[in-house]
């Protein structure tokens, strides 16, 4: 059966409009292809999202009909989120929180650490929740001059474990910097981190992969590679236009976000075969989250328990490959768990395996240089060149008088122009950097 024959038979069973356009999560399937010999044909659609890629296949979501189109071409295939699983599974796992659970806990945390920690609201959800993130700096209502860190969780509403970790880290920030831990004075003190804990709350109410629209966030990205390559929040889920929002308001260097389904580090690039510009780098950071990680490190599907996006299967309209192409700020996607939603009882114990790495990932964002000016309206462009191996980095816009840049380590070379001025200057990046911003340079001061 030639593959028109197969994309006629699923405009028959969905429609002609259905798959007009963007991925939606009405259905979710794992189909047993060993040979990934339909790989091909569910590419051909972009209402069609696949993920995590396995030997014995792989992960098939889609419009309603997803099924019964699957099951007519004959091959075998589980049905992941049908109504019956979803009840038991709501029964079996009614241990777990609720998004409006969530949001007291976050609201108790905010009230009794006001010296160092703020709630703030991105925008709402589908059905009216607010989608919160949390900032932890010493100075927390102060924008100071400070690397800038996140994490985003929960982005699929079906893989809870991130949501968790993320909620229990604020708590143990919270209180070990209260108790004087000097690591943790040291994070608060000279970094600003924002962390969401759930970018998908209905999602998660409904133990479901996509947003209350069955949107897949993760695939709701402006993409450069693809025709969708405008970086525009027109059409997008509301969701993903809060993040969108807050991303360009901010002056991230280094970001993650956490999944489950797999135990494994994801490093750019997802939606093409390039090298991504900082590949050492971002191996080095990936291999050492994974290394802190028991099961991770050493995996026998993953070796070092990291793997890059594009090679393991693509992915087009996702945060990380958005949040560096149009951002400049490093992201890799975390899979903290092989199953999506644990009993509950277990979640301490994917905290006490993760806890190192959240934390030393952290604090990776000092590895890293920048400049700053008295003038915060003062925006332009800057170029970096690697001065050890000759390679220039990219050419970035900055805004807001402030730009920093995590690195890789060696000796750089910064030309920033702005206001018809341009200055230029040349330092070296090391981790750990012991001085307190040593790593910002006063343009007033060239």
């Amino acid at each position: 059966m030639s593959w028109k024959t197969l994309a006629l038979g699923a405009a028959m069973l969905f429609g002609t409009g259905t798959f007009a356009k963007g991925p939606v999560t009405n259905e979710g399937h794992y189909v047993f292809d060993s040979d990934k010999k339909f790989i091909k044909l569910f590419n051909k659609f972009e209402a069609i999202t696949i993920d995590h890629m396995g030997d014995k296949g792989y992960e098939v979501y889609g419009p309603k009909g997803t099924g019964k189109w699957i099951e007519s071409l004959g091959i075998e295939s589980i049905n992941l989120e049908d109504e019956q699983s979803l009840n038991k599974n709501r029964t079996l796992f009614q241990d777990y929180p609720t998004p409006e659970a969530i949001e007291v806990e976050l609201k108790k945390f905010a009230a009794s650490h006001p010296d160092i920690m703020k709630l703030e609201s991105l925008g709402k959800s589908i059905q009216g929740r607010d989608l919160w993130v949390v900032k932890i700096s010493d100075n927390v209502n102060t924008d100071e001059t400070e690397p800038e860190v996140k994490y985003i969780a929960n982005m699929h509403g079906n893989e809870i474990v991130g949501r968790e970790l993320m909620v229990i880290l604020i708590r143990d920030i919270l209180e070990n910097y209260k108790k004087g831990d000097k690591r943790i004075v040291d994070l608060v003190n000279n970094r600003e981190i924002y962390i969401v804990p759930t970018m998908n709350p209905d999602g998660s109410k409904s133990m479901r992969r996509g947003n209350a629209q069955w949107t897949d966030l993760n695939r709701d990205f402006p993409d450069f590679t693809t025709q969708d390559n405008t970086n525009t929040t027109d059409g997008r889920a509301p969701e993903t236009q809060a993040i969108m929002k807050f991303q360009a308001q901010r002056k991230f260097a280094l970001s993650a976000n956490f999944h489950g389904g797999s135990e494994v580090v994801n490093y750019p690039w997802d939606t093409t075969s390039d090298h991504h510009p900082l590949e050492e780098l971002v191996v080095d950071l990936s291999t050492e989250y994974a290394s802190e990680v028991p099961g991770m490190h050493d995996s026998n599907r993953f070796p070092g328990g990291i793997v890059n996006g594009y090679r393991w299967y693509e992915v087009d309209g996702g945060m990380q490959d958005w949040s560096y192409h149009w951002h400049g700020d490093l992201q890799v996607t975390v899979e903290l768990s092989n199953t999506k939603w644990p009993d509950y009882s277990q979640i301490q114990s994917y905290y006490d395996k993760n806890r190192e790495s959240l934390i030393k990932y952290l604090e990776r964002v000092d590895q890293g240089l920048g400049f700053t000016s008295v003038d915060k309206g003062l925006r332009g462009t800057v170029e970096i060149q690697n001065l050890d191996n000759g390679k220039n980095i990219g050419s970035y816009p900055f805004g807001n008088g402030e730009y920093y840049k995590i690195l890789e380590e060696g000796n750089y070379a910064f030309k920033v122009q702005a206001s018809g001025k341009s200055w230029n200057f040349q330092r070296s990046v090391k981790f750990p950097s012991k001085v307190n911003n040593g790593n910002f340079v006063s343009l007033e001061s060239l």
